[in-house]
């Protein structure tokens, strides 16, 4: 078993109702099936899944990248800007 703390940002911040928050998984899981829980989870976020930015341990990260006991995720919704 491991623990993930998860973070999330502006307008996700509502539809999770956390900012923060201690996730236990069963084994190691890349940040895209971790993901995939996360909208499983709180399904408003499917249709932002696919171009929601994702940070591992304060750095943006790959998809493929896999989770380790500890580690942070922090999700943040796509950005625009001029």
């Amino acid at each position: 078993m491991i623990t993930v703390r998860l973070k999330v940002f502006a307008s996700l911040r509502d539809i999770c109702e956390f900012s923060e928050r201690e996730i236990q998984l069963s084994d190691s899981m890349s940040v895209n099936k971790f993901l995939s829980y996360i909208v499983e989870q709180f399904p408003a976020l499917k249709a932002q899944e696919e171009s929601l930015l994702v940070a591992l341990n304060e750095e943006y990260c790959d998809r493929n990248s896999l989770l380790k006991d500890g580690d942070v995720v922090a999700i943040f919704p796509p950005v625009s800007g001029g």
